[in-house]
C-alpha cells in the first residue's frame, strides 16, 4: 500500500483497555518511549468500559494472599496457572492501591477504609469498587497516560497483524482510520492487550468490537493458545427490551446483604439458590430452566428485586452509571422485572503467558483478557480488572527489559507482505453481505459453543466457521479512505471466524465439563485426564489442538 507512515518506540502496547494503559504505563515509568495504540478512541471504546464491578484483592485485616491464591484455584476448578494465581494474589493489593495515585476512585466506608463486599466464591471480603466502574478506571488511567510525555497515544487505529523481524515480534502494520492510510507501528517489543472475542456469541454484554483480533493475530505469530473453549457466562445478560439488550444487571447484588432478590421464572418460583452460587453454577440453574420452558415470553428469565423486604432502599443502591443507563430506556431496575439470560462475558483462554506476560514467541507479550491461563474454568468477581492491573503492570515492565536487549527491527519483506494483504481487500464493490455473514457466524456459536455443548453442535461451529472465514476471505471492498468501516468489518469477521474454529476445536478436544465448559455429551469432570490446558498451534495444515500440564 503506498503512503504507508512509519512510528518507532521502544515498546508497543496494542489495546487501550484497563490491560493495556497499566502496561503503557509501567514501561513509560521505566524509562521506555511507548506507543498505545487502540483500534477507537482511549477511554471510550473497549471491554473496561463495560466493567460495572470492581477490583479484588487483600485488604481485609481477615484474608491473606493464601486464602486468595486458593479461593482461585477452587473456583477455577484447578485449571489456573498456580505461578499466575500466587502473583495476582500476591500483588493485587499493590496494584489496586496504585490505582488511586492514577486517579482512580476507590469506594471507602464511613471510617475511611475500604468498602469491602464479599461476592460469591470468595472467602472473605475482597471487593472494592471503582467509583464509576471500568469507565472511571479507565478514565483515570487514559489521563495518567497523557500526562507521561514518553507515551504516544495512536486512537482509531485498527491494528491488522504484527510483523517480524529476526525470528521475533518487531511491532504491528494496520490502519490509521482517520486519515484513511497504512502505517507500520515498529517497536522493540509488542504487548497485546485486546481483551477477548465475546461478539462471536448472539448473546453477550460486550462492545462490537471484541471480534478476537489480538488473540488471532498472537496465534497466527506462532504463539501457543489455551483453553479456548472456556468461556465465561455471566449468568444475567439482559435479553429484552431490545434497547438493552447486551447490557446486564449484577446476579451477585441478589445477595440478603445486598439487594435481597431473585431471578423468577415465569411462574414467580425463585430460580436462585440462597446462599448464591458462583457464576458458573448460578449460569446452569438459569439455562437448565430457560430449557425446561419456565422462560417468559423473551426467552429469558426475570431479575427482580421490587418484592425485596429493602425495597425502599435499593433504589438508592442502583444509583450507578450502569443502573443510570437502564433507566435511560424506560426501565427502572428498582421495580421492573427485567428479562435475562446467561450471555458471554469473558474470555477465560487466549494466549498462554507466563506471569511476566511472555508468549511463546519472542518480543511478544499479552495481558488479560487476551492472555488466559491465570483463572481456569471459572473467574471470581472482580479478578478481571485486578488482572488489568497486575498482569498489565508486569507485562509493560518485562517488555521494556526485553526491548532494551532486544535490537529487532521489522523485516521489509513481512511488512509489505502486510501492506499487500490489505491492498488486496480494496477495489471491489462491496457485494458481500457481511452482516449475514457475521450473524450466521454468531448463531453457529450461540447453538454449538454456548452454555450446553456437544460434539454434533461443535462440529457444525467448526463447519459453518471455515465456510464464513473462506467468504470473507475472498470478499473485497471499495477504497473509501478514511474510516472504511466495511474494510474494518471484513478483517473483524475474518478474525471472529478463526476464533470459532479455535474455539470449537478446543472444546471438541476437551471431552468433559469442568466451570463454565458443559459439554452435555461428557458430563462429569475428569481430573484424570483433563486437569491440563487444551492447546492450539498454527502450523502449515491448520491449528493443531492438545494438551499441557498445568503450572504449579
Amino acid at each position: 500500500m503506498s503512503g504507508a507512515a512509519k512510528y518507532e518506540a521502544d515498546v508497543l502496547v496494542v489495546g487501550a483497555g484497563g490491560a493495556g494503559l497499566r502496561a503503557a504505563l509501567a514501561a513509560a515509568e521505566a524509562g521506555a518511549s511507548v506507543i498505545l495504540a487502540n483500534k477507537g478512541p482511549v477511554a471510550r471504546s473497549g471491554v473496561t468500559l463495560t466493567a460495572a464491578g470492581g477490583l479484588q484483592a487483600v485488604l481485609h485485616p481477615d484474608d491473606s494472599p493464601e486464602l486468595y491464591y486458593e479461593d482461585i484455584v477452587r473456583c477455577g476448578y484447578g485449571l489456573a496457572d498456580g505461578d499466575l494465581a500466587r502473583t495476582l494474589a500476591a500483588e493485587a493489593a499493590d496494584r489496586v492501591r496504585e490505582t488511586e495515585r492514577y486517579g482512580a476512585r476507590l469506594m471507602r466506608d464511613a471510617a475511611g477504609g475500604y468498602a469491602l463486599g464479599q461476592f460469591p466464591g470468595m472467602a472473605r471480603p475482597r471487593n472494592v469498587f471503582v467509583k464509576g466502574g471500568g469507565i472511571g478506571l479507565a478514565a483515570a488511567l487514559a489521563a495518567a497516560c497523557r500526562r507521561q510525555g514518553n507515551i504516544r497515544v495512536v486512537e482509531d487505529f485498527f491494528v491488522t497483524g504484527l510483523v517480524k523481524g529476526g525470528g521475533a515480534v518487531a511491532g504491528a502494520a494496520g490502519l490509521d482510520l482517520k486519515g484513511g492510510a497504512p502505517a507500520l507501528l515498529a517497536a522493540g517489543a509488542t504487548v497485546l492487550a485486546t481483551g477477548g472475542c465475546q461478539w462471536l456469541w448472539a448473546t453477550n454484554d460486550c462492545p462490537a468490537g471484541t471480534t478476537g483480533d489480538g488473540i488471532v493475530y498472537a496465534y497466527r505469530a506462532g504463539a501457543e493458545l489455551v483453553d479456548m473453549e472456556m468461556v465465561l457466562f455471566y449468568p444475567s445478560v439482559i435479553v429484552w427490551p431490545p434497547s438493552l439488550a447486551g447490557a446486564f444487571v449484577h446476579y451477585e447484588f441478589l445477595a440478603p446483604d445486598v439487594l435481597d432478590g431473585n431471578v423468577y421464572d415465569r411462574a414467580g418460583k425463585p430460580v436462585l439458590p440462597k446462599p448464591l452460587p458462583r457464576r458458573d453454577e448460578a449460569m446452569l440453574f438459569l439455562a437448565r430452566a430457560i430449557r425446561e420452558g419456565r422462560g417468559g415470553p423473551h426467552g429469558g428469565l426475570l431479575w427482580y428485586v421490587g418484592d425485596s423486604p429493602q425495597a425502599a432502599a435499593n433504589a438508592s443502591r442502583l444509583n450507578t452509571l450502569q443502573y443510570d443507563y437502564i433507566r435511560a430506556h424506560g426501565v427502572e431496575p428498582a421495580t421492573d422485572r427485567i428479562e435475562v439470560a446467561p450471555g458471554a462475558h469473558y474470555l477465560l483462554g487466549g494466549v498462554h503467558v507466563d506471569a511476566d506476560g511472555r508468549t511463546s514467541v519472542p518480543g511478544l507479550f499479552a495481558a488479560p483478557e487476551c492472555a488466559g491461563n491465570f483463572d481456569g474454568a471459572n473467574r471470581l468477581a472482580g479478578n478481571g480488572l485486578t488482572a488489568t492491573q497486575v498482569f498489565g503492570a508486569r507485562a509493560g515492565l518485562a517488555a521494556r527489559r526485553w526491548a532494551a536487549g532486544s535490537g529487532a527491527r521489522p523485516d521489509e519483506a513481512a511488512v509489505r507482505a502486510e501492506f499487500d494483504r490489505l491492498a488486496a481487500r480494496l477495489g471491489g464493490k462491496g457485494g458481500t453481505d457481511v452482516a449475514a455473514l457475521r450473524n450466521r457466524l454468531r448463531a453457529a456459536a450461540q447453538e454449538g459453543a454456548g452454555v450446553g455443548r456437544d460434539a454434533a453442535g461443535l462440529g457444525r461451529l467448526a463447519q459453518v466457521a471455515a465456510e464464513v472465514r473462506a467468504e470473507a476471505a475472498a470478499a473485497r471492498v471499495p477504497a473509501a479512505g478514511v474510516f472504511n468501516q466495511q474494510l474494518v468489518d471484513v478483517l473483524e469477521l475474518e478474525s471472529m471466524a478463526e476464533a470459532a474454529a479455535l474455539v470449537a476445536g478446543c472444546a471438541l478436544a476437551r471431552t468433559e465439563t469442568r466451570g463454565h465448559h458443559v459439554r452435555e455429551d461428557f458430563p462429569a469432570r475428569d481430573d484424570a485426564n483433563w486437569l491440563r490446558h487444551t492447546t492450539a498451534r498454527r502450523t502449515a495444515d491448520g491449528p493443531a489442538f492438545g494438551s499441557k500440564p498445568v503450572r504449579p
